[in-house]
C-alpha cells in the first residue's frame, strides 16, 4: 500500500520531503510503514525511504544515567529509613526499546525503584552502610532480567543517600552513640586488666615483693580504678 500510494502521489513528493530522514550520531531509528516496521538504520547521515505511511521513531543508544527520587523504606529490622540510588544504563537492542515497550524510561524507573525498595527492606541500616559493594550488585542483577523486554543493559546501580526517616534519627543516633561508648569501655577494661595483670606477674618474677592475696587485689583494684577512671587520679597517703 505505502508503494501504491507513493506512486499514486509522485507529482507531491517534493512537497512531502520525498521520504527523507536524518540519524544521528549513536541513534538508532525504526522506521515504520502503515504501522509495519520494514528496516532499523543506526548509520548517521541523512536516508531516504518511501514516504506515504512512514513513521519515524529513534532512541538514543548513548550511555545514560538516571537518579531514582528518595524513598521511604523500611530496613530489615523495621526501621524507617530515606533512600536513593543512581542508574547507570544503556540501550543495546533498539528494536525492543521502540517497541516492546510504551515509555522506556517510565519503565526502566518504575522497575529500579521496585528493585531498589526489595533489596533495601532486606537488609539492616548498618548493612546497607557496611556492605554497599554486594548491595549494589545484588540491585543490579534482580534489575537486569526485569529490562531485557525494553533492550536496556545495566552498567551499575548503586545506592546515592542513606539515612533514618527524620522521626527516628534523633534515637538511632543516640542508640548509636550508647553503642560507641560501650564498645570504648569494653576495650578499657580488657586493656586495664592485662596491665594489671601483667603488674603482679612482673613484680613475682623479679621477686622485689612479696605479696599475699589480699595485697594483689589491693593492687589490681587500684590499677583498674587508675586506668578506667574518667578523671585523672588522685594520690594519696596512708598516715597508719
Amino acid at each position: 500500500m505505502s508503494y501504491a500510494l507513493t506512486a499514486a502521489c509522485l507529482p507531491l513528493l517534493p512537497l512531502m520531503g520525498c521520504g527523507f530522514y536524518t540519524v544521528d550520531a549513536r541513534t538508532e531509528s525504526a522506521i515504520l510503514h502503515m504501522g509495519v516496521l520494514t528496516s532499523m538504520q543506526s548509520e548517521p547521515g541523512v536516508h531516504c525511504t518511501i514516504p506515504c505511511g512512514q513513521e519515524i521513531r529513534t532512541v538514543s543508544v548513548k550511555q545514560n544515567a538516571m537518579e531514582l527520587p528518595m524513598a521511604k523504606v523500611a530496613d530489615a529490622n523495621g526501621n524507617p529509613v530515606n533512600v536513593s540510588a543512581i542508574l547507570n544504563y544503556r540501550v543495546v537492542d533498539a528494536k525492543k526499546a521502540l517497541l516492546n515497550i510504551e515509555d522506556s524510561q517510565k519503565f526502566i524507573n518504575m522497575n529500579a525503584q521496585a528493585v531498589l525498595k526489595q533489596i533495601v527492606s532486606s537488609y539492616t541500616y548498618d548493612q546497607l552502610k557496611g556492605d554497599h559493594d554486594m548491595v549494589n550488585g545484588q540491585m543490579r542483577q534482580m534489575l537486569q532480567p526485569l529490562l531485557i523486554t525494553a533492550g536496556v543493559e545495566i552498567g551499575s546501580m548503586s545506592l546515592n543517600d542513606l539515612a533514618y526517616a527524620p522521626e527516628v534519627a534523633a534515637a538511632m543516633l543516640k542508640r548509636q552513640q550508647a553503642k560507641a561508648l560501650v564498645d570504648a569501655r569494653t576495650l578499657i577494661v580488657e586493656g586495664a586488666v592485662r596491665i594489671a595483670q601483667d603488674a603482679i606477674i612482673k613484680l613475682e618474677e623479679e621477686g622485689t615483693v612479696q605479696m599475699d592475696d589480699d595485697q594483689k587485689v589491693k593492687i589490681v583494684t587500684n590499677l583498674l580504678t587508675v586506668t578506667c577512671s574518667d578523671s585523672d587520679a588522685t594520690p594519696t597517703v596512708s598516715l597508719s
